[in-house]
């Protein structure tokens, strides 16, 4: 089982691994200890540690609704002769956004050598549902994995280097609990399909109540570089995990299939906005600042603008300023021909779901930007085009670019993920960014809302543009809680407030 994530509007729990369960195969004898634990003496390995038997099923809530459900097993399996450890998980969510019901499915299996240090072998992955039908299915040797993915008549081949997961991440967080210690180790990444370090960390032993029972309790985060909000399991001594937890906000609790399966009524926008107590201006240039609860320390870092102010314990006051770039001036402006020079490498690249190198999105690029020399005023042009393109549809969710460009259709994600695909095509630095935003719908309440926009580099600095609002400078309304593959703003769901907002005069 992997940690949990959700992204933006409605995006499934990730990495929770797994495929439909397939019938028994018979259990292979087990080699003899001494060759399982790789050095470890009598600590328990991947193929030791306690689990239960048959699989485990949990309720996932979210800002405490019921908003899906997970299925999940690791077994042991003889296949064509081979000693082989499979792990497999079905997870769904389903909820109400901007009045439409939408539904996601994910099913997933990894296999690896039943050894220690038993590396992966092949992985299967089907999304289904709200963001788009899709296959992906792989297979690796030593730390290069082939995969396939297939969506409608669209196949597209990837070859990922610098994978280097083995069996021990099949059940990391059991074992970190068992050995009362840490497993790290490179995990293939099934919906970026990218490696990613992960770190399972036996932190403490604790009490966890229930039903007037209490049971001791092994507790142990997992986390990947550049997280700053670790998911926390907590496992019981025989090897059952009791509960997973992201902040307060995303909780999986072990429950009978029958009731795993019977989901609330969630109605994401009304869950996840933050009250504000009034309206604000959308006006460039402008300064606001935001008294905030319920934003943990490692969430608080500035940059050129957004800069926290000293405020009182258990609070933080959040500065925004939204001003004309330097770029502006197309003297300062980066040379199109130039924009990546020196980029991240993350920041170019093509990704299943930033799939510019699909047909017709390089081409269209150019065609957008047309005579551009320079960088910010190609992409000026690039998001304008995508505001116009798309039409505003809310809960009409397509994961890639190229799906967003044949639908044209969609909400913020969708205008975000052409936006950065276009961006990279004509090798501009690009990165999706999310947050918060003003708006104010039918209801009159002013709030803002889970929302996405793009930033692009140029003349040295990140300049971050609206391509759902048609905005060229994203207005000081917007609140960046994370970027590029973050995705641990999720935890802050339900517990983020504003307690207080002045709007001042841009320096």
């Amino acid at each position: 089982m992997r940690r949990l994530a959700l992204a933006l509007l409605l995006v499934p729990v990730l990495s929770l691994a797994g495929c439909p369960e397939q019938r028994p195969a018979p259990a292979p004898r087990r080699p003899p200890q001494g060759t399982l634990a790789a050095g470890a003496g009598a600590l328990p390995d991947a193929l030791t540690v306690r689990r239960p038997e048959g699989p485990e099923w949990f309720g996932l809530y979210l800002v405490g609704k019921k908003a899906g459900w997970t299925r999940t097993e690791t077994r042991r399996e003889l296949r064509d002769g081979r000693d082989l450890v499979v792990g497999r998980t079905e997870t769904v969510i389903r909820a109400t956004v901007g009045g439409r019901d939408v539904e996601r499915r994910q099913e997933e299996e990894r296999v690896w050598e039943a050894r220690a240090g038993g590396r992966l072998l092949s992985f299967k992955a089907v999304w289904a549902g709200d963001g788009g039908d899709r296959t992906v299915t792989g297979t690796c040797d030593r730390t290069v994995c082939r995969s396939v993915q297939v969506a409608g008549s669209s196949r597209e081949e990837r070859t990922i280097e610098g994978v280097r997961e083995t069996v021990e991440l099949a059940d990391a967080a059991r074992l970190a609990a068992a050995r009362r210690g840490a497993i790290v180790g490179t995990q293939l990444d099934l919906e970026k399909l990218r490696p990613r370090e992960v770190r399972d960390q036996f932190v403490k032993r604790d009490v966890i109540a229930g039903a007037g029972v209490s049971e001791e309790v092994s507790v142990v985060t997992e986390s990947e570089p550049g997280d700053r909000l670790a998911a926390e399991y907590r496992v019981a001594d025989d090897g059952r995990i009791l509960e997973i937890r992201l902040g307060d906000a995303v909780v999986a609790r072990p429950e009978p299939e029958e009731s795993a399966k019977r989901l609330d009524k969630v109605d994401l926008f009304a869950l996840a906005r933050v009250a504000l107590p009034k309206p604000l201006p959308r006006d460039v240039p402008r300064t606001i600042a935001y008294r905030l609860s319920g934003l943990p320390p490692a969430f608080q870092k500035g940059d050129a603008r957004q800069r926290f102010e000293k405020a009182a314990p258990g609070s933080a006051v959040l500065v925004v300023t939204a001003r004309r770039p330097a770029a502006a001036d197309p003297a300062r402006d980066t040379p199109l021909a130039r924009a990546g020079a020196g980029a991240s490498p993350e920041d170019l690249a093509a990704t299943p779901q930033v799939n510019f190198d699909a047909p017709g999105i390089k081409e269209l690029a150019r065609q957008i930007a047309g005579s551009s020399k320079g960088t910010y005023e190609a992409a000026k042009k690039l998001s304008a085009d995508v505001y116009d393109r798309l039409e505003k549809v809310y809960g009409a969710s397509h994961d890639r670019a190229s799906d967003v460009l044949t639908a044209g259709q969609g909400d913020c994600t969708e205008h975000t993920v052409l936006l950065v695909a276009f961006a990279r095509a004509l090798g501009i630095p690009a990165r999706p960014v999310h947050g918060l935003v003003y708006a104010r719908y039918a209801d009159g309440q002013d709030a803002l809302y889970w929302h996405a926009w793009v930033e692009i580099r140029s003349a040295g600095e990140w300049i971050p543009l609206d391509p759902t609002f048609g905005q060229a400078v994203a207005d000081a309304t917007h609140l960046a809680l994370g970027s590029g593959t973050q995705v641990d703003t999720v935890g802050l769901l339900g517990t983020l407030k504003v307690d207080g907002v002045e709007v001042r005069d841009s320096k």
